[in-house]
């Protein structure tokens, strides 16, 4: 039997990355896609059910199991703009994570986008190589997933992988960021305690 099991998840409405690391050890690195679902409320049922899922197939398997989402951002955008609509949606999200963690005893906790970049991935600064790329932010996480064997890439429904059509990024491979963001996080407790920055979600 496992240690921790840890189930790391990049919440969004568009895409959702869910990963799972056990004993520190990334093992899944994955996702969910909405474009077929028409309402908020169906998307946040979908990601309830996964999660429940992952739940009962892995809750025998390990001693402790724990959830992992990226905290709120109070501010977003490059100007720190208040966004209500986007805190407002995001926390039903976490919500809905909680409550379906809640009904198995499971915790969940939240941890800044900031916080894991530097303790997963050494920094939260975006390197001058990446720069050019369509989201540089992303790029060192793909890195990151990708050196530890994971396919990293934004596929479409043939398994082709996608690139950019139009722009000044035309011709560029598109990458599945947010798997590989849900991975990060999911490693995340492994990090010394003393250097943790999680908050608790009810």
């Amino acid at each position: 039997m496992y240690n921790k099991l840890v189930i790391g998840i990049d919440q969004s409405y568009a895409r959702c990355g869910i990963s799972i690391s056990v004993d520190g050890e990334l093992k899944v690195v994955s996702f969910l896609s909405f474009h077929q679902l028409q309402s908020k409320s169906s998307i946040r049922i979908q990601i309830s059910e996964v999660v429940e899922k992952i739940i009962l197939k892995n809750k025998d398997k390990a001693k402790e199991i724990m959830i992992v989402v990226e905290r709120i951002r109070t501010f977003t955008g490059p100007k720190g703009s208040l966004r209500p609509d986007y805190i407002k949606t995001t926390a039903a999200l976490i919500a809905s994570i909680v409550d379906t963690a809640y009904l198995h005893d499971i915790n969940v906790y939240s941890v800044t986008t900031k916080s894991w970049k530097s303790h997963v991935l050494g920094t939260s600064t975006i390197p001058e190589r990446h720069k050019k790329e369509i989201k540089p932010e992303k790029m060192l996480a793909v890195e990151f997933i990708k050196a530890k064997g994971f396919d990293v890439y934004d596929r479409d429904d043939k398994g082709n992988i996608k690139k950019s059509v139009r722009g000044k990024n035309k011709g560029q491979t598109k990458y599945n960021d947010d798997a590989c963001d849900s991975g990060c996080i999911s490693l995340y407790p492994f990090i010394p305690i003393k250097k943790q920055n999680l908050q608790k979600e009810e």
